[in-house]
């Protein structure tokens, strides 16, 4: 069984005693050892994200990322993740790219070596992990690797 648990952020929520979803993200990322899963709809000017990122890439963790829209995505985050791509040949990029207008990517997702995952509404960016008011639930074994699976599969076709 999984064990679930809430993280946020907004002010409307925070020193509630809540989680916030900006740590959980930093946590996730600092304690993988073999690979990252991450899905993206939008990425903001997350810097913090994307040095975290980086440190786990150098310690060898496999990152394989699906970013809607990447050409859309603002120019610094493409410079950025095309930057990761040249530098770590364990981290794959892949860039969504729906069949008609209304076929976006909206999953905003983080699996760490199918053990934790991360799934809510809020976008990389400040705005998403600190400012509006997100909701995002943490899970464990089970739920992590059901969630990795989806991710999986979703890459195949």
């Amino acid at each position: 069984m999984s064990n679930v648990q809430v993280v946020v952020s907004g002010l409307g929520w925070m020193g509630s005693g809540i989680g916030s979803i900006e740590s959980a993200i930093q946590e996730l990322l600092s304690d993988a050892q073999h690979e990252i899963l991450l899905t993206a709809y939008s990425i903001g000017k997350a810097d913090q994200i994307f040095d975290s990122m980086e440190a786990a890439l150098s310690r060898g963790v496999r990152i394989r990322m699906i970013v809607n829209r990447l050409s859309e995505q603002i120019v610094p985050v493409q410079h950025r993740l095309r930057i990761l791509e040249k530098k770590y040949p364990h981290f794959t990029l892949h860039p969504f790219r729906p069949t008609d207008e209304h076929g976006d990517l909206h999953a905003k997702v983080i699996v760490v070596d199918r053990k934790r995952a991360l799934v809510g509404s809020s976008n990389l960016s400040y705005n998403g992990m600190v400012v509006n008011h997100e909701l995002a639930v943490l899970l464990d074994s089970d739920g992590a690797d059901q969630v990795a699976r989806a991710i999986d599969m979703f890459l195949r076709k």
